[in-house]
């Protein structure tokens, strides 16, 4: 049997607890879609990843298993899966030293949990600022536009189309970036969890806009359109447009 190989997969075999492995507290009664969170027998089993990755440089500093309860404290709210992913870029960043002629070092917990966190483009999503770039260059069109992902186009539209067109104010457009950075990690999380994408997250609701808002987006719809009709340029703002309109009323 490989037994690097074996060591580097979590759950291949029943693993030994250790009798002398502390007793730690522990939310191992809660799941998420991606299975249960981890206990101390996927810790040990990680110990094993790491230490055939990186030797003497993690068996060294931490020893055969979690002995302090340091590594099980901070990665207690992972599943299997998320660790699955950590030890998979451990191996890269192992492959890559070796390409190079470099050393490669384990990471601390911390750091650990953070090579645990999924990122966009481990489902072939685009990473977050080039979906930023292209949701900002292609609110006016969400529907012409062939976007490079789904959730792209979720995102942006949980955002909404009309305040990503219309906002001016550099403090609304950092809003709408956090707004959309919240919304596209959510949907980077329901494919960690193995779900189909379907938009019903956050989605904009007018029940959460004022009375105002809505009658200023709706006399801007209505310019729109009449720009629209009128004939004049697609990227015209309503306000543009109305003055545009007025003019060649005032002429006939």
């Amino acid at each position: 049997m490989d037994i690097a190989a074996n060591a580097l997969h979590l759950a291949v075999l029943p693993p030994q607890k250790h009798a002398h492995a502390p007793k730690l507290n522990r939310v191992g009664e809660s799941s998420t879609k991606t299975g249960p969170l981890i206990g101390e027998a996927d810790v040990d089993q990680l110990f094993d990843a790491l230490g055939v990755l990186f030797g003497w440089k993690f068996t060294g500093q931490w020893g055969a298993f979690d002995e302090s309860g340091v590594w099980m404290a901070e990665l207690a709210f992972l599943t299997r899966r998320h660790l699955e992913l950590g030890i998979q870029r451990c191996r890269e960043v192992v492959q890559e030293a070796t390409r190079t002629g470099n050393e490669s070092w384990p990471p601390q917990p911390a750091a650990f949990s953070v090579l645990c966190e999924p990122r966009p483009e481990d489902f072939g999503m685009p990473g977050l600022e080039e979906a930023w770039r292209e949701v900002c260059a292609h609110a006016h069109e969400p529907t012409r536009w062939h976007w490079s992902h789904e959730a792209v186009r979720m995102a942006g539209s949980a955002v909404g189309w009309w305040e990503l067109t219309h906002s001016t104010a550099l403090s609304a457009w950092s809003r709408l970036e956090r707004h959309f950075i919240q919304e596209y990690g959510a949907l980077v999380n329901r494919l960690m969890n193995g779900e189909q994408l379907a938009a019903y997250a956050l989605l904009e609701s007018d029940r959460n806009r004022s009375p105002a808002d809505l009658a200023e987006r709706a006399g801007h719809e209505a310019a729109n359109r009449a720009v629209k009709a009128a004939g004049l340029p697609h990227r015209m703002s309503s306000a543009h447009g109305l003055t545009a309109l007025r003019n060649a009323v005032d002429k006939t």
